[in-house]
C-alpha cells in the first residue's frame, strides 16, 4: 500500500490575505494552477497514494475543489486547532502506517521520498517522526534544526541572527502511534510545541533534502515558488513514478 499524505490546510493565510482575501492559500494560483495541485503532483511523483486535506479556513472551497479529484478526501476542523490539533482531529481518516504530513504552503522539490522512508524504517524507536530538513544560506529568519551524526534531532532553535543552517522543510513521516503523543481536543502547534517536547525522547529524526525549500505563505515566497515552478514545469507534469 502506498503511504497516504495529510495536507494541513487550516491556516488563515494572514500574510497573503491582502492579496487573496477570497480564497484559502491552497487555491491561490501559482504559475496558472492552484497551488494544491502542484503540491499533489509533487507528492504523487514521490510515490504517495491517497491524499487527505485537513481543511479549516474557507474549507467549503477546498471541499468543492476536491469533488473533482481522485483519491482526495477532505475534513473540516470545527474550530482553529493549529497544526498539532488538526492532525489529531483527522486521525480517523488516516489509512496508512506510516503516513506523511505536509504543511499546506510547502514544496521541497529536492526531497528523496524513498530515502526518507528507508531512514525512517531503520530508526530503532517503537515509534518515531522523521522530519525533512533543508540547508539554507541565511537560516536566522526561519529558526533552525540541529541533529547528530545518526540523524537524531537534538534541538529546535528559535529565530536568531545566524548564517547557514538546517531548517524544517514542512514535510514529516509519522508512525501511527505518534498520534498518541499529540494533545487531544485543543489547539496546538507541531512545530513550536509538540516536536520540541519530543526531542529528549530521541523520537525525532532529520532527513536532509537538497534545497531549495519553498514556502508560498508570503508574497516573497509565492514569487520564488512561481519562478521555480515555471523553471521546472516539465518535471511536475510528467506521469507519476
Amino acid at each position: 500500500m502506498k503511504p497516504q499524505a495529510v495536507i494541513l490546510l487550516g491556516g488563515q493565510g494572514t500574510r497573503l490575505r491582502a492579496l487573496y482575501p477570497d480564497r484559502p492559500k491552497a487555491l491561490v494560483l501559482v504559475a496558472g494552477r492552484p497551488f494544491i495541485e502542484w503540491q499533489i503532483a509533487w507528492l504523487r511523483r514521490g510515490g504517495i497514494g491517497a491524499i487527505h486535506c485537513a481543511a479549516g479556513h474557507l474549507a467549503a472551497q477546498i471541499e468543492a475543489w476536491a469533488q473533482e479529484q481522485a483519491d482526495v478526501t477532505v475534513s473540516r476542523e470545527p474550530e482553529p486547532l493549529g497544526t498539532g490539533g488538526a492532525l489529531k482531529f483527522v486521525g480517523p481518516y488516516i489509512q496508512s502506517d506510516p503516513f506523511y504530513v505536509v504543511n499546506g504552503d510547502t514544496l521541497l522539490p529536492g526531497l528523496d521520498f524513498q530515502r526518507l522512508e528507508k531512514q525512517h524504517q531503520t530508526c530503532s524507536k517503537a515509534w518515531k517522526i522523521s522530519i525533512a530538513v533543508s540547508r539554507v544560506a541565511a537560516a536566522g529568519r526561519y529558526g533552525t534544526v540541529e541533529f547528530d551524526a545518526a540523524g537524531r534531532i537534538t534541538a529546535f532553535l528559535e529565530k536568531a541572527e545566524r548564517a547557514a543552517g538546517w531548517i524544517n522543510g514542512g514535510i514529516y513521516l509519522l508512525d501511527g502511534l505518534a498520534l498518541s503523543a499529540l494533545p487531544a481536543a485543543r489547539c496546538c502547534s507541531l512545530e513550536t510545541e509538540c516536536f520540541p517536547s519530543l526531542v529528549a525522547d530521541g523520537r525525532l529524526v532529520a532527513c536532509p533534502a537538497d534545497p531549495p525549500p519553498l514556502d508560498m505563505g508570503t508574497p516573497e515566497g509565492l514569487a520564488e515558488m512561481e519562478h521555480h515552478l515555471q523553471r521546472y514545469l516539465p518535471d511536475l507534469t510528467q506521469p507519476d513514478k
